[in-house]
C-alpha cells in the first residue's frame, strides 16, 4: 500500500483556492439571513407604517366580558408586535400589566389581521417591532 502525498504544486493550488471557496460559502450564508427588525418607540412608529382602514381597536384582543368590567377598564396592558415588510402584523403578544398574564393567542387572532401601509419615508419597507401600552 502506497500513500501519495500532494505535490508542492497541488498543495499550492489547494492553499490558493480554499480561502476563496470558504469566502464564497460564507457570503451565501450572510445573504440568506432574514432582514433586520428595527426596534421602535411607539411615538416613532408613524414614521414607518400607518394603519390600513382605521385605528387599532385593542378591545378586540380582550374577551367581551372584560369590556364592561370597570376594574379591567383601568388595567394597563403591554403590547408587542412586529410589522413585517409586507405590512402584516406578526408576533403579537399582549400582557396584563397587573397580573402578568399573557393573553391567549386565539383571542389575538382578529386583531393580528391588522394591515399597515408604508409611509413615504419607509420606501425600503423596513420591518419594525413596537412595544407599547394601552388602557381600555
Amino acid at each position: 500500500m502506497y500513500i501519495t502525498w500532494p505535490t508542492h504544486k497541488n498543495a499550492f493550488l489547494l492553499c490558493l483556492f480554499l480561502p476563496l471557496w470558504l469566502a464564497g460559502c460564507s457570503s451565501n450564508i450572510i445573504q440568506q439571513q432574514s432582514p433586520r427588525i428595527l426596534q421602535l418607540e411607539s411615538k416613532d412608529f408613524a414614521s414607518y407604517w400607518v394603519v390600513k382602514d382605521k385605528l387599532i381597536d385593542w378591545r378586540k384582543a380582550l374577551p367581551n366580558g372584560l369590556h364592561n368590567d370597570p376594574k379591567e377598564n383601568t388595567t394597563q396592558y403591554k403590547a408587542s408586535f412586529v410589522v413585517n415588510s409586507h405590512g402584516q402584523m406578526t408576533q403579537l403578544e399582549i400582557i396584563n400589566s397587573v397580573t402578568g398574564e399573557l393573553l391567549d393567542q386565539a383571542a389575538l387572532a382578529e386583531i393580528s389581521n391588522q394591515q399597515f401601509y408604508p409611509t413615504a419615508q419607509n420606501s425600503a419597507l423596513q420591518a419594525v417591532r413596537i412595544n407599547t401600552s394601552f388602557r381600555l
